[in-house]
């Protein structure tokens, strides 16, 4: 059997996780997309379990346990989630468990995390009850405390996934994340908004507002560069990003500049990834207008005509006004 992996990803990113599994775990094992949702990508994988946790786009990483299709809204679909929970061998899946890293000691501890989306005649902690009885007759043991494993049952269109989530917790976070500051970005979407750059061992890489690092250090992660600049107004940002960074990845330098007029030589950037300030870090919307629009001014100044230049924002009506206007 090959099992059926399952993971989840910030929504608007899966055709950039889709790329990394492929890119990835294509050489380690039999891989196959199943199925790509919203915020979901399913995949059967025979490599390794534990080559999954070195993916940088995911949030989570289950195995599969069960997938219940035609799933009706009807209280009828929970003695059918009930009956199909009562026939798993459970064995291969607990072996995958193993090998991703979870330690498994003869009383098995679980907690059951449930999701539901949809009208339907049954609440989701109806199901999440079904899923928690059902697996304490295998004699595993249900607890609030540490659990050995998290079962998450969820139920969405037509469709009941019982999985086990096999990834830490924290597996998003980075544990080069030492320092925080209001509205730091994941590392899972910064990683993203790299791969969207086309990474080059040349590159000359630029995130003219740095804020914590993370863009930074995520193109570092992705190969190697010629050279990594960041720079942020705030003081605060870059000593952030200074404690994130480290020692590692030279060579690299760090300002305290402004965006709009950065000390650097024309055409002298491969790259630029920036996460741009939004409307509730300031105080109208003339003022992101004119930020934008002078930002964007200097990115065109100082861009390779080669280049490329990508830029996350929930301005965006803003940004393609001001792109628009630089035609």
């Amino acid at each position: 059997m090959v099992p059926l992996y399952s993971i989840s990803v910030c929504r608007g990113l899966e055709k950039i996780a889709c790329e990394e599994i492929q890119t990835h775990l294509n050489a380690t094992g039999e891989l196959k997309i199943v199925e790509q949702k919203p915020g979901r990508i399913l995949f059967t994988y025979s490599g390794a379990a534990q080559q999954l946790l070195s993916l940088r786009s995911i949030e989570h990483v289950f195995v599969v346990v069960r997938h219940l299709q035609n799933v009706t809204r009807s209280r009828h679909a929970l003695t059918n989630l009930r009956k199909s929970l009562g026939r798993i061998d459970f064995r291969p899946f607990l072996d995958i468990c193993r090998k991703a890293g979870l330690r498994l000691h003869h009383r098995i501890t679980f907690c059951v995390t449930s999701r539901m989306s949809g009208q339907r005649n049954f609440r989701r902690i109806d199901a999440q009850h079904v899923v928690e009885n059902a697996l304490t007759t295998y004699g595993w043991h249900l607890t609030d405390g540490k659990p050995a494993l998290d079962v998450w049952v969820e139920i969405h269109g037509d469709d009941a996934f019982i999985n086990i989530r096999i990834s830490p917790l924290k597996i998003a976070q980075r544990a080069y994340k030492q320092a925080h500051i209001p509205a730091s970005l994941k590392p899972t979407v910064a990683y993203c908004l790299v791969q969207l750059s086309h990474p080059q061992p040349d590159d000359v890489f630029l995130d003219a507002m740095c804020g914590a690092g993370t863009i930074l250090i995520e193109r570092a992660y992705s190969g190697r560069y010629r050279y990594l600049l960041g720079g942020d107004l705030s003081v605060e940002a870059i000593q952030a990003a200074q404690i994130n960074i480290g020692k590692k990845h030279r060579p690299r330098q760090l300002f305290r500049w402004d965006a709009r007029a950065l000390p650097l030589d024309g055409r002298s950037v491969d790259k630029i990834v920036s996460n741009l300030p939004f409307g509730e870090q300031n105080s109208s919307e003339t003022e992101i207008q004119a930020l934008y629009q002078q930002f964007l001014a200097e990115c065109e100044r100082v861009l390779k005509p080669t280049g490329r230049m990508v830029l996350l924002t929930t301005q965006q009506s803003t940004l393609e006004r001001q792109l628009h206007r630089r035609k």
